[in-house]
C-alpha cells in the first residue's frame, strides 16, 4: 500500500476532518481538547461544543436539582470559554447542551443520536462507552482520557496502530495514513499474524505482538508496546461495541479504551471519513 502523492512528496500536510463534535463534560484537559480540535479540523471546518453534565451525585434527592444546575452553569460557562478560544484560532463553533437522562445507556443514547445529526467525522472527547460510539455512529472517536494522562500531541509524532489483519483494522492502518504528517513516524503492531501477509503503508514499521486470547492479555500487550515506543497516539479498528463487534479475540477496543493514558483514536470499519488510495 502507498501513501498519496502529497504525502509522500512532503507537501504541507491538510487536516483530514471537516466536521467535529467536541464533548465537555467538565473533566477534560481543556488546553489539549482545544489543541486537537485546532490541530486537526480542516479549513473552514464546522464545530460544535457540546456540554453533558454528570449526573446529580447528592444522595438527598431535594437538593439534586441545585447540583444539577450548578453543574450546568459551570459548564456553560467552559463551552462559552471554549467557544471563544477557538474563535482567536480562527475557527467558528456553536454550542449545544445535552439532556442528562435517567441513567447512562440515556445518556450515550442521547450523544449518539446528536453526533449522527451533525454528521461529525470526528468525535473529541471523553465519552462513557467510546467504542460504542464509534459503532453506532460510524466515525472515528479520538478518546482523551482524564487529565492526569499523556498529553495529546497535534499533530502526532509516533503513532502506534495495532491491527489484527482484519477490516476494521485495515480502516485504522488508512486513518492513521491521513494523520501522519511529513515526518511523523508510525509503527503498525501486528497481533498474531504475518506483517508481510497484510497491507499498510512501505514507510510504517511493523512489528508483531504476542499476546493471548483474551481480551485484557490483549489489551495489556497493545498497550504496553505503544508506552514503550513512546508513542503520541494509538489508533484501533473497531466493529463497535455490540455482540458481533468484537475482534478476534475479544473486545478488545473495550479494554483499551478502560486501561490506557495514551490518547486513542477508535476507528469503525466503514467510517466514511475520506481515506487516502
Amino acid at each position: 500500500m502507498k501513501r498519496s502523492t502529497a504525502t509522500a512528496a512532503g507537501m504541507q500536510h491538510v487536516a483530514p476532518y471537516s466536521r467535529l463534535y467536541v464533548l465537555f463534560t467538565g473533566m477534560e484537559r481543556i488546553a489539549s481538547l482545544l489543541e486537537c480540535v485546532a490541530g486537526w479540523a480542516a479549513h473552514g471546518a464546522h464545530v460544535r461544543l457540546a456540554g453533558l453534565a454528570p449526573s446529580a451525585s447528592l444522595p438527598d434527592s431535594d437538593q439534586r436539582p441545585a447540583q444539577q444546575c450548578s453543574n450546568r452553569i459551570a459548564l456553560t460557562a467552559t463551552l462559552e470559554t471554549a467557544r471563544e478560544l477557538l474563535a482567536l484560532r480562527g475557527i467558528e463553533a456553536d454550542c449545544e447542551f445535552l439532556g442528562t437522562g435517567p441513567d447512562s445507556a440515556a445518556r450515550n443514547e442521547a450523544l449518539a443520536r446528536a453526533v449522527r445529526l451533525w454528521k461529525a467525522d470526528l468525535t473529541i472527547g471523553a465519552p462513557a462507552n467510546p467504542v460504542a460510539l464509534a459503532g453506532e455512529t460510524a466515525s472515528p472517536v479520538l478518546m482523551l482520557p482524564t487529565p492526569t494522562a499523556r498529553h495529546c500531541s497535534v499533530p502526532p509524532g509516533r503513532v502506534f496502530v495495532a491491527s489484527d489483519a482484519s477490516a476494521a483494522s485495515a480502516c485504522a492502518v488508512r486513518e492513521a495514513a491521513t494523520l501522519a504528517a511529513p515526518g511523523t513516524r508510525v509503527r503498525v503492531g501486528y497481533l498474531a499474524c504475518d506483517p508481510a501477509a497484510a497491507q499498510h503503508p512501505e514507510d510504517f514499521d511493523a512489528v508483531i505482538l504476542e499476546a493471548g486470547h483474551e481480551g485484557e492479555a490483549t489489551a495489556h500487550a497493545i498497550i504496553q508496546a505503544a508506552l514503550q515506543w513512546h508513542a503520541d497516539l494509538l489508533v484501533l479498528g473497531t466493529r463497535g461495541g455490540h455482540e458481533g463487534g468484537r475482534w478476534r479475540y475479544a473486545s478488545v477496543a473495550a479494554e483499551v479504551a478502560q486501561r490506557t493514558v495514551l490518547p486513542l483514536l477508535l476507528v469503525p470499519q466503514g467510517s466514511q471519513t475520506l481515506m487516502l488510495t
